[in-house]
């Protein structure tokens, strides 16, 4: 099994500071660390997954980059858009689900 780097682009961590600071408005700041945390744990999973997830078939996702694939949180509200160069897995943005269509 292959094992991936993760790398992190600007533009994803500024969706989890949007992510954090929209759970922050409906709930508390220990719920939004919380779920942060989580959400980086599912990122982090990439450096075991990003190598069997297929590319994505949709376009709202490859607007990404040609090649990008998709991985879609636990909970099924966020999806976790990246590629992979090598070694690497590159999270290029974070979506919610409501968005990828095709």
């Amino acid at each position: 099994m292959k094992v991936y780097a993760v790398k992190i682009l600007d533009t994803a961590f500024a969706d989890i500071d949007k992510i954090a600071e929209f759970v922050v408005s409906v709930s508390t700041p220990e719920h939004a660390v919380k779920y942060v945390h989580e959400l980086q744990a599912e990122i982090m999973s990439l450096r075991y997954l990003a190598g069997i997830i297929p590319e994505s078939r949709y376009q709202t996702v490859r607007q990404y980059h040609p090649c990008a694939k998709q991985l879609r949180t636990r909970n099924r509200k966020l999806n976790i858009i990246f590629h992979t160069e090598g070694n690497l897995a590159i999270v290029d943005k974070i979506l919610p689900s409501k968005m990828v269509i095709n």
